[in-house]
């Protein structure tokens, strides 16, 4: 039996972890599809609408599903509300119905509505550790979207409209009648969601608005690049969130060795894959512009991440969301000051990363030196006195 169980948990992260990936690919192969069809000041405000759009799906995942984890007693089912459902599907239907091409009130829309209900769905899905579920999700939106992308290269006015049903496959298959978070979602306690809410609002206003300032400043050709960059890099978000989940629903006791591992593996993976080759396959004429130090920077950006989620857990799973409130909006206004103070110097997409390699690393520091002295757990494991026992 002890032979079973580390298998089946592996077998159970790994489908959970692909799951987070397939989240990404959305974003990804709606940009490639674009880089193949579309006039650049057309991709350059899809880049800019999916910015948008992750932005506001990750308050509606703060207000509803990571609220309700930073509420210790809270009850009822996890499970996704039909009105999430209805929204994708409502804000997907111009692009099923128009033309390849959509006006940008569509991109707006559309990239609003699809990434909330993916997001949402997909946080969930972590929470209630429904693999066969987040695994049928996944393989229906990564074979849409390599559906997509061939039909893209053969110049069929049907790629976005495939890669529209991947995406409401991947939300709608989550859905369980009956098995809704309660009160259609409304968290049970307003106040402390509000604080959740509002943190991630002040942290997720970075990445639309360095979008902007680089689509305004530096035009829409190193938008795009950012953007690919990002999603790139982003490959590895899943991995944090899916790491930050199981870290508030469980502590750090145990989890953080799989953690990393996971996230070792996931980065070298991705960037072997990116410089490999498949980064040029999948975003054609968008990669043209992709430079290996910009994206070497972003993969760095992204491990100082990993150092900065922990004492971040911590915080939140002890309920100081007030604390990590201040000390988030205290993150982004270091981010926005050092990464425009450098773009309006040297308007290029290195200084960006680099500007948020060394605003994260200002985070992580900040934020473990808050958990050492408000998270006991965190302070037992990594604080000064833990550090001098285990140099001795």
């Amino acid at each position: 039996q002890s032979r079973v169980v580390p298998s089946s948990r592996g077998l159970h992260t790994g489908v959970q972890v692909l799951a987070g990936l397939a989240l990404n690919v959305f974003p990804a192969i709606f940009i490639a599809i674009y880089a193949r069809i579309a006039p650049i000041d057309t991709q350059g405000f899809l880049a800019l609408a999916l910015a948008i759009g992750v932005y506001v799906a990750q308050l509606f995942n703060a207000f509803i599903v990571e609220g309700r984890l930073a509420t210790p007693d809270a009850h009822g089912e996890l499970g996704l509300p039909l009105w999430v459902a209805v929204l994708a599907i409502v804000c997907a239907t111009p692009l099923l119905v128009g033309p390849a091409v959509a006006s940008s009130p569509v991109l707006m829309i559309a990239s609003i509505g699809v990434m909330t209900g993916l997001l949402m769905s997909r946080s969930l899905g972590v929470v209630t550790g429904e693999w066969k579920r987040e695994g049928f999700a996944a393989a229906a939106l990564i074979l849409a979207s390599v559906a997509a992308l061939w039909l893209a290269e053969l110049d069929n006015p049907h790629s976005v409209r495939v890669l529209a049903v991947g995406a409401l496959l991947a939300v709608v298959s989550r859905y369980r009648p009956g098995k809704a978070l309660p009160d259609m979602g409304f968290p049970p306690d307003v106040r402390r969601s509000g604080w959740v809410t509002a943190e991630t609002a002040v942290v997720g206003a970075v990445q639309p608005a360095v979008t902007s300032v680089v689509l305004v400043m530096v035009g829409p050709v190193a938008s795009v690049t950012f953007r690919v960059i990002s999603t790139v890099a982003g490959a590895l978000e899943p991995i944090l969130a899916y790491g930050r989940y199981r870290l508030l629903a469980h502590g750090h006791r145990g989890e953080i060795l799989s953690f990393v591992a996971v996230f070792t593996v996931g980065a070298v993976a991705v960037l072997a894959a990116a410089l490999g080759g498949f980064g040029s396959l999948v975003f054609g004429p968008a990669w043209a512009q992709v430079g290996v130090v910009a994206l070497l920077l972003a993969f760095v950006w992204k491990c100082v991440m990993l150092i900065s989620t922990v004492p971040f857990a911590a915080l939140r799973k002890e309920g100081r969301t007030v604390l990590v409130f201040w000390i988030r909006g205290a993150s982004t206004v270091i981010y926005l000051l050092i990464s425009i103070g450098l773009l309006v110097a040297w308007q290029s997409t290195v200084v960006i990363f680099l500007a948020f390699v060394i605003a994260e690393a200002i985070t992580a520091v900040i934020y473990h030196y808050a958990a050492v002295r408000y998270a006991p757990d965190y302070a037992a494991a990594f604080g000064l006195h833990r550090l001098r026992d285990r140099l001795r």
